[in-house]
């Protein structure tokens, strides 16, 4: 429906940089009246959110309410690009000249934004009255139930602790690893889309059998439109990750080859999930020796013609449907976490998880999404009906496009938009959770919520999504937060669907697509064979995939959203962005070609006036980064700054929004700065301070400033004893801290547990010497799951874990750190301790006691 593109242009009005132009221009009050009648449209269709429109009436009527919707965001976004722009730096009598002659051409704008809201409010009347006039009082009434079309079933994945899989696991296991087969050999499983093939695959993959039998392990995802190259190159990558992906042969024969030599000698298992066709193995396998040490090669697939066709040693295994009793008990995971299924609750709903269990048939995705869907409901017979009445999906249980269906029509209207932007990523695509949150933010789909940012709302979002199983999360952060995410075929299918269908965004997908975006907002570009986009007034959000052209964006002047894709290889004209004063966000990676690369990006920059995120990777052709102006740092507007290089953050600097900067070289404060002018930035989130004063007196005015640090990286810090934070306002909130002293060891410092943050759950300390052991003390941190040593030391060249210490850390790092030290851990110490990493200290002794760390994995 039309609601989310009303609550679009809602939320521009209520962009408080959009509020101040429009207040200094003098059209706020027709603006505000504008918004108020909208507003009273969206209650209407938020009220009606839950129905599936069938009407033809109805349809037509939700189309005119998206119309208005965008010409009112058309009229907006004109008017602010067509306002004339006041001169930075000009002053007194200069600036009074200035306004005055740009009076004339400041009346024409205004005066247009004014004729056109009396016309849009004139339409606005129409549309109300011929809701009234065509019986439209409740939508959907002429049908109460959701009818959603049948489609072929593509799922999403399980999740990894799903149950039922061990005799699965065990046998594909023991194929793997026969003694009797000394061959290259494949080994295959089989079956219908969410069964959960890539769960039993990452159950093998992961199991330590398999760790300890196989010296090399690569996984790689095959999506149905795939090129072989890219296939081969991934898997270079894989085997040497600081490989350079621009300096790869591009020559299919050589690649084989290439990666051939890279796997001689070497005992492999590699996996190949989701293979779409037979001739994927044929034309690959000449890339893995055979060379009698068992190595072996596992292939999933959905079609059994598929893995016939890769010569497997072993019968193909297929997958079968979970038994009733299994079902029930994920089901139950998934409706009722961390319930007791013998509780009073459960046994009032037992009948009725019983009918879901029968029309599921076996199926985990369905159960799965059913269970995500039926968690955010209340817990009682009469709630769980309704939707058990919604879905009336065929008996067999292999096709659930109606649960899928069902659980995108339960999401509130603000979740809708955020999930279709799943559509413009590519296929089998992970999406970092950090990258898509901003672009979420700047789209406009985040409210504003008391004493919450948008990002943290976003985040909640996401959160939200990933409970109801609509996306899948690929890897946490330590502090839980998500890292990266991705969405499968059908629900990413379901996606591009309802995109297309509201006119939300458009995809190209296939280099053979013609590019013609017509009206189209939002374009998603994952091959193009040109370098010229089509002209388009209507286009806001442009997210380029393709690493061979970068389109010329000049003439879309109300771009809102430019993001491309990491590929360094990627040819970059910075003069294509000059006048795009409407950025919110920018992502831009690649080689620049420009003769006068940073005077472009200057000139572009310095025309950005609501830009939100800049992330900026661009080098020139020899490889030096381009640097970011010192403009950027005038934008009001701005929330994230990522840049290879910058220039620097001086003591005028007062960015209200501003929450991320870049860790290089992030703040700097040298001689020039006064203990009493710093830069005002009193939201940054992400810090990295490096004093190069002689004195510390400013850094830590600038210090307790910042009452909202999450992350925290010093170079040059002051002893370590003399250095507490229990004075900063950030004391309670920080999670990460790195610190470096200003010189080699040359001091012996005493630490104490409380100098540290109590919710510290990331601690890398580097070049201190101590004056007592201080694993004694790092120990008794609470929250502490990671901690890097590097090049630290002790006295008496000992150090200690005691009984009940480091009772949350997971990962330990300890590099050229220890050189003739006994290490005593205690049994009981660093409990669930799941990493362990000693580099460089080949003297360390006392290693006995790591037979007490029952959970090391790695």
């Amino acid at each position: 429906m039309a609601e989310w593109i009303v609550n679009l242009v809602l939320g521009k009005f209520a962009d408080v940089a959009v509020q101040e132009v429009l207040r200094l221009h003098g059209v706020d009050n027709q603006v505000e009246t504008m918004s108020c009648e909208l507003g009273r449209i969206q209650a209407f269709l938020k009220d009606s959110d839950k129905k599936q429109i069938t009407n033809e009436r109805q349809k037509y009527w939700i189309k005119e309410v998206r119309d208005l919707a965008y010409s009112i965001e058309d009229a907006i976004d004109i008017f602010l690009t067509e306002i004339p722009q006041e001169p930075q730096n000009s002053t007194g009598m200069m600036q009074d000249i200035i306004r005055m002659i740009k009076k004339a051409k400041k009346y024409t704008p205004v005066h247009k934004l004014v004729d056109e809201i009396s016309l849009i409010q004139t339409k606005m009347k129409e549309i109300q009255m011929s809701r009234l006039s065509y019986g439209i009082n409740n939508l959907g009434d002429d049908s109460g139930e959701i009818q959603l079309p049948i489609r072929p079933l593509v799922l999403p994945d399980i999740d990894p602790e799903i149950i039922g899989f061990d005799k699965d696991r065990d046998h594909i296991v023991k194929e793997l690893l026969d003694e009797t087969n000394k061959r290259r050999s494949v080994v295959s499983i089989w079956g219908a889309g969410g069964l959960g093939k890539m769960t039993l695959a990452q159950k093998v993959y992961n199991s330590n059998d398999v760790k300890n039998r196989f010296g090399l392990r690569i996984w790689i995802v095959i999506s149905q439109k795939f090129k072989l190259i890219d296939i081969l190159g991934k898997l270079l990558q894989q085997l040497d990750p600081h490989i350079d992906p621009s300096k790869l042969p591009k020559d299919k024969v050589a690649l084989l080859f290439k990666l051939h030599e890279s796997l001689r000698g070497k005992n492999y298992l590699v996996v190949f999930d989701d293979v779409w066709t037979d001739d994927l193995w044929y034309e690959i396998k000449s890339a893995f020796p055979d060379e009698n040490n068992g190595s072996r090669v596992l292939l999933t697939s959905r079609s059994f013609d598929v893995v016939k066709s890769a010569d497997s040693t072993y019968e193909p295994y297929k997958l079968e449907y979970l038994t009733d009793d299994l079902s029930l008990e994920l089901l139950l995971k998934k409706a009722l976490p961390n319930q007791d299924p013998n509780n009073s609750a459960f046994r009032d709903l037992s009948e009725i998880m019983n009918e879901f269990v029968k029309k599921c048939n076996g199926l985990p995705l369905a159960l799965v999404v059913v269970g995500g869907l039926l968690s955010k409901k209340p817990r009682n017979y009469n709630a769980w009906s309704k939707v058990l009445k919604t879905m009336s999906w065929d008996n067999d249980g292999k096709k659930c496009s109606e649960i899928i269906g069902t659980s995108y029509e339960d999401l509130p209207f603000a979740l809708k938009s955020c999930f279709m932007y799943f559509a413009a990523f590519p296929e089998d695509y992970e999406v970092y959770a950090k990258d898509l949150i901003r672009l979420w933010v700047a789209e406009g789909f985040i409210p504003h919520e008391n004493n919450r940012t948008l990002e943290e709302t976003a985040e909640s979002f996401l959160e939200d999504l990933v409970h109801r199983s609509m996306i899948h999360v690929k890897s946490r952060y330590l502090d839980g937060s998500i890292w990266y995410c991705r969405i499968h075929d059908l629900l990413r299918d379901l996606a591009v669907r309802k995109a297309k269908e509201d006119n939300f965004l458009m995809v190209y997908s296939d280099p053979k697509d013609q590019l013609s975006m017509g009206g189209a907002r939002r374009v998603a570009v994952h091959h193009l064979d040109c370098d010229e986009l089509e002209m388009n007034q209507n286009l806001r959000t442009l997210l380029y995939f393709d690493d061979k052209y970068m389109p010329n964006c000049s003439k879309q002047r109300l771009l809102k959203v430019v993001r491309t894709d990491k590929r360094w290889g990627t040819k970059i004209k910075l003069e294509m962005f000059e006048g795009l004063s409407q950025l919110r966000y920018l992502k831009l990676s690649g080689q620049s070609t420009d003769d006068k690369c940073e005077e472009c990006l200057e000139k572009a920059i310095s025309a950005m006036k609501f830009l939100q995120t800049l992330n900026f990777r661009v080098a020139y052709e020899n490889g030096d980064d381009v640097k970011v102006p010192g403009c950027v740092w005038r934008i009001n507007t701005l929330r994230h700054v990522d840049a290879m290089s910058h220039s620097e953050v001086t003591p005028s600097t007062k960015l209200t929004n501003l929450q991320t900067l870049p860790k290089f070289p992030g703040v700097v404060i040298n001689e020039s700065w006064e203990t009493d002018k710093f830069p005002h930035l009193p939201n940054l989130r992400e810090l990295r301070l490096s004093n190069k004063s002689p004195s510390w007196g400013t850094a830590d005015a600038f210090l307790g400033t910042l009452e909202h640090l999450i992350y925290l990286e010093i170079s040059n810090c002051i002893q370590l004893d003399t250095f507490n934070m229990r004075r900063f306002p950030f004391y309670q909130d920080l999670q990460s801290l790195v610190l470096y002293p200003p010189y080699e060891i040359s001091h012996n410092e005493m630490v104490d547990v409380s100098m540290f943050p109590p919710h510290l759950t990331f601690l890398y300390i580097s070049n201190y010497k101590f004056r007592q052991d201080v694993m004694l003390v790092l120990e008794k941190l609470p929250c502490l799951k990671k901690l890097r040593l590097r090049k630290t030391s002790t006295p008496n060249r000992k150090i200690s874990c005691s009984a009940q210490g480091f009772s949350k850390l997971e990962v330990l790092v300890l590099e050229k750190s220890f050189l003739e030290e006994d290490w005593k851990i205690e049994e009981g110490a660093m409990p669930i301790l799941r990493e362990l990493t000693i580099d460089g200290c080949s003297q360390l002794r006392g290693l006995e006691g790591l037979r007490h760390l029952t959970n090391l994995k790695h």
